[in-house]
């Protein structure tokens, strides 16, 4: 059973399915046990202790023989230590008889937190106890008279949890192994199967589509072999609509240049050939050459994008922003969105104007899909020391800080589910990112999860028109 096997990759992913079964089982049952057993203490110690903070509240002085007597009639503290301190935290009466802290201050974190105005109930646990602490206040004439406060040892009951978390690991761990050697088996007789699929498919693989599977089954892989039949003939088809692409993809850019070859050629060829014709020939050829000069330059410009290369232009980016918003407003008005913009009356930077507004477009544009209902957009154009700056910030869901280095990498998409509901493809950000390396800016990225996103841009100074012209 080698590493890379069909038979070591489900029994390996059964292992580690057993072994989060294993661990899910040995720690939600006994960590659901482990925090009722709290609540239920928490109830009763509050329950205790709110009675004795209540009951010296009404007393007319507090001292160690009212909590003693107050303690006493209650029938509380058995089993826990309790202190009461007065309004400073100097401990008034202790249940301990041999405890020596008696007019001492003590500075429980319990006790300063009920000094503060609050009842505090806590409870560390390990293996070997529970240990429960809580403080109440002693409330007098609107004021804090002092504090109670108990904690309580519970070593039993942290080893009777113990004993049932090793009973439920025993019982899982018996049922695992069984169930691992079921898996085994059946993996193994599974395998053997696979292997007479796995022949067809190198065959296949290989271009004998006459290959068949002979695997008499009523079950999927019976139906997967008489699939192959099919597949067969589907891959030869496929492979003739291959082969026809390219070549439909080759005569694109080739039958310009045949057209041009043979109009030269005709030119050349000809004798006492008149100008009228030689001119419609021309006509010819330049009707190629546009055709030609289209096909190429839609690939030019990706190429150009791509490689980095900076386009030429000056745009003014207050107009772009503003209308690349305008166009937008169905998509603010769809994810009920608001917008606002700071923005000065011109703003021109160099670059492409149509790039540029694809880097604004698909900013704002993405700022509103990823913005939650109710949210806003706050767009800023502003003059820096250096370059012209763009920032558009939102208050949506914001990106993980591990993530913010690929968000810029084509297809990476940050929030999956999202992204399909969306109709996000993993492109928009990438295109800004190519975008603004070709015009010579560059964009950061801030975020913080859950809270928003702010992109900013920054783009080359450019001189207003007018100072161009001149």
């Amino acid at each position: 059973m080698g590493i890379n096997s069909l038979q070591f990759r489900i029994f390996a992913g059964f292992t580690l399915l057993a072994a989060v079964l294993l661990a899910v089982l040995n720690t939600y049952p006994i960590g659901l046990t482990r925090n009722q057993m709290i609540l239920a203490k928490e109830v009763e110690m509050r329950s205790d202790f709110g009675a004795l903070s209540a009951a010296l509240e009404s007393s007319t002085k507090l001292d160690y023989d009212t909590a003693g007597s107050a303690i006493s009639i209650l029938d509380i503290g058995r089993s826990q230590r309790v202190l009461v301190t007065d309004s400073g935290g100097r401990v008034i009466y202790d249940n301990l008889k041999t405890s020596n802290i008696i007019d001492k201050i003590v500075l429980f974190p319990e006790v300063i937190e009920a000094l503060d105005g609050s009842d505090v109930f806590r409870c560390n646990y390990d293996a070997e106890a529970f240990n429960y602490r809580i403080a109440c206040s002693i409330m007098k004439n609107g004021s804090i008279a002092g504090t109670v406060y108990a904690y309580e040892y519970d070593t039993e009951s942290a080893g009777l949890l113990a004993e049932t978390q090793s009973d439920i690991f025993n019982i899982s761990l018996s049922v695992t192994i069984l169930a691992a050697l079921f898996i085994f088996t059946f993996v193994t007789t599974l395998r053997r199967r696979f292997d007479r699929v796995l022949e067809g498919v190198n065959q296949i693989g290989q271009g004998n589509y006459d290959y068949r599977i002979d695997l008499r089954s009523g079950d999927e892989l019976g139906l997967i072999a008489e699939e192959f039949d099919r597949m067969s003939g589907q891959l030869a088809l496929n492979e003739s609509t291959r082969k026809q692409f390219v070549s439909d993809a080759s005569h694109e850019l080739r039958t310009p240049l045949a057209s041009i070859k043979l109009l030269c050629d005709s030119i050349m060829s000809a004798k006492d050939i008149k100008v009228d014709e030689v001119r419609e020939f021309l006509a010819d050829i330049s009707e190629e050459i546009d055709r030609l000069t289209r096909i190429t330059e839609g690939l030019l410009y990706i190429s150009r994008i791509e490689n980095g290369r900076k386009m030429d232009g000056v745009c003014d980016l207050t107009h772009t922003v503003v209308r690349a918003g305008e166009m937008l407003r169905g998509n603010l008005a769809a994810a009920e969105v608001d917008i606002s913009y700071d923005l000065p009356d011109d703003a021109y930077v160099y670059g492409n104007p149509d790039m540029i507004y694809q880097v604004v477009f698909n900013l704002i544009e993405n700022a509103i899909k990823y913005n939650k209902r109710g949210g806003s957009v706050v767009i800023v154009v502003r003059p820096g020391e250096e370059r012209m700056v763009l920032s558009v910030c939102d208050t949506g869901v914001g990106i993980h800080e591990e993530e913010l280095e690929r968000i810029f990498d084509r297809f990476y998409r940050v929030d999956k589910m999202r992204s399909r509901e969306t109709r996000g493809t993993g492109l928009g950000l990438s295109i800004v990112g190519q975008c603004m390396e070709a015009i010579g800016g560059h964009i950061e990225v801030d975020s913080t999860y859950g809270q928003g996103t702010c992109f900013t841009a920054y783009f080359l100074y450019a001189p207003e028109p007018e100072e161009v012209d001149e």
